[in-house]
């Protein structure tokens, strides 16, 4: 026979998406909304990422900073740049509490060198009472260019809203346990306007960059630790604190793009339910259409031109709604996931940036998804031979006789479980349509009953109502207060991603804490012996977050405290 250079069967699709365009339609909608909600994510997330590890170098960020009791003399600088093999430089700051609102504000001077500072709106400071504040203080305090407020019985006149490149999270302390852009907030003024503030609670800070930057955190820490000394021999150290542990720097890098397995887990659900809905809708047509289709084989039509032809449709509904779901993730998803980010980091500007890693997985992979369930089954299907098509008998096999039932049961009962065994496959398909249903339902559902029930569990299995982590030890007369040691391990990140392990050094006979173990013994909490599966009597081993070293500990208890 001759062969065809077009396919007859093609001139049916029109005719196919017009017949059932509010199905399609229905699961084209579905589709872009899955897809531009997963772009969106997946360009706002790289974007802002990219832009956070731009600004060390954009900004010139400090390798970390310093703060002496007094101002250091210029020999003491040098002093330290010799034998430091660093640059440093003078970030005075002075911090004061607000009258108009309860919060902490603390104010820089001009910064040209290092920790440069990127305007987001308006102009930077120019006269004396000027002053360029973080963009979620502001927007926290609602307070606008133009406005004026007042620290320290001084009036500021805000002429630009900016974000400080070494404060992308707003930490106060690094000791903190979560940043607070309410309750603190930081600015830049002229150095005229920073010096006619009072000085009572001036910070004579000073920021380094080293000669040659540490590849890693390992060599960072190294290189702090043999610096510290030599800034301990040029004047009273008050603080030292490498960019590492900086968590106003390195907290916004941490956490950004943690949620990216839930997004995605969402996506190839819904991907995967639709692929099979598609394979009951192109089923149900197979059925209704069986007469055609066993001529159309008889004529000389092969299995796979006829898989091709049911398979298309499926395929141009996915990649419209691919390339619809993309336009709209890059322009008005974009910026919804964007503002999420932005409304609790203080990141710098930042440019959208092309993402081929969202275009293979909210394009690429769900058109293999949809293509391989509907290609499997239209294979199985389309093996049934001609003949059968026309008489449309469309089962492989055919049992010889009924199922048999038990003549004790009622005859309308025997009626109802052989029309049940019968379509047994349908009712299948229909459990796992229900169940992945209800499934995308739950998952958007749980998420505020499940941070309310985490809230509440903190709370109640909280070991104590305070807990302060100094820098180094100091008495108290508070009446109750008990020392304790805090410090902090990583696991060796073979099952899982390395994480980090809090470890807890309390008094023998704590009344917070009642553990019943020797001295060579430790107990860990119930959240860490299930997510890792250690049970008493087993070994555990962690390592130092910056070095080599490695502990090894063994479990002689679990203290029950699930809110880990």
């Amino acid at each position: 026979m001759a062969k065809r250079t077009k396919n007859p069967l093609n001139k049916r699709l029109p005719r196919e998406l017009k017949g059932e365009l509010g199905k399609y339609l229905v699961i084209f909608l579905f589709f872009v909304m899955s897809i531009s909600l997963v772009s969106g994510f997946l360009v706002a997330d790289n974007s802002l990422i990219a832009s956070y590890h731009e600004s060390f170098d954009k900004y010139n960020i400090e390798d970390g900073n310093f703060e002496f009791a007094e101002s250091a003399t210029d020999e003491a600088l040098a002093n330290i740049e010799k034998d430091g093999s660093v640059k440093v430089y003078p970030n005075f700051y002075k911090e004061e509490k607000t009258d108009d609102f309860e919060s902490t504000f603390r104010v820089f001077a001009e910064r040209k060198d290092i920790d440069k500072v990127c305007l987001l709106d308006g102009d930077m400071p120019e006269a004396e009472q000027d002053v360029a504040i973080d963009r979620l203080y502001a927007k926290n305090h609602e307070l606008e260019i133009g406005d004026d407020f007042r620290v320290a019985d001084t009036t500021l006149h805000i002429t630009g809203i900016v974000a400080l490149s070494d404060y992308s999270a707003l930490f106060q302390n690094t000791s903190d346990m979560m940043f607070d852009n309410d309750k603190f907030g930081v600015g830049v003024m002229t150095d005229d306007g920073f010096d006619a503030l009072r000085d009572n609670h001036i910070h004579y800070s000073y920021s380094w960059l080293y000669d040659d930057s540490p590849e890693d955190d390992a060599e960072a820490k190294d290189m702090a630790e043999d610096l510290m000394p030599i800034l301990g021999q040029n004047g009273v150290l008050t603080n030292f604190l490498p960019e590492y542990l900086n968590q106003a720097i390195i907290f916004t890098g941490d956490d950004m793009g943690g949620d990216k397995s839930m997004i995605m887990a969402f996506l190839y659900i819904v991907v995967v339910i639709l692929a099979f809905v598609f394979s009951i809708t192109i089923s149900n047509n197979i059925t209704k259409e069986a007469n055609v289709i066993g001529t159309l084989r008889a004529s000389g039509y092969s299995r796979g031109e006829m898989v091709r032809h049911y398979i298309i449709m499926p395929m141009l509904v996915l990649l419209v709604a691919a390339i619809v779901g993309n336009i709209l993730g890059y322009t008005l998803l974009e910026q919804v996931f964007a503002d999420q980010y932005l409304g609790s980091y203080s990141l710098p500007t930042y440019e959208v940036l092309l993402n081929p890693e969202a275009f293979l997985l909210t394009t690429v992979i769900p058109l293999v998804l949809l293509f391989l369930i509907n290609f499997v089954m239209l294979t199985l299907k389309m093996r049934i031979s001609p003949l059968k098509f026309i008489r449309r008998d469309l089962t492989k096999r055919k049992k010889k006789k009924a199922f048999r039932l038990n003549t004790r049961i009622p005859i309308m009962r025997r009626f109802q479980l052989r029309v049940i065994f019968q379509n047994l496959p349908n009712h299948i398909m229909i459990f796992f349509g229900i169940f992945f249903a209800n499934f995308i339902l739950m998952f958007g559902m749980i998420l505020h009953p499940m941070l309310t029930h985490f809230q509440d569990m903190v709370t109640d299995n909280a070991l104590s109502t305070y807990q302060y982590v100094l820098k180094a030890p100091v008495e108290t007369a508070e009446d109750g207060a008990e020392k304790f040691c805090l410090s902090s391990l990583d696991t060796l990140g073979e099952e899982r991603s390395s994480e980090g392990v809090s470890l807890y050094g309390v008094e023998p006979d704590s009344k917070y804490v009642k553990l019943d173990v020797s001295d060579d013994e430790v107990e860990i909490s119930s959240a860490y012996s299930e997510k890792y599966g250690v049970e008493k009597g087993d070994t555990i081993t962690l390592k130092d977050p910056y070095g080599s070293d490695k502990y090894k500990f063994k479990v002689g208890g679990i203290y029950d405290y699930p809110s880990t």
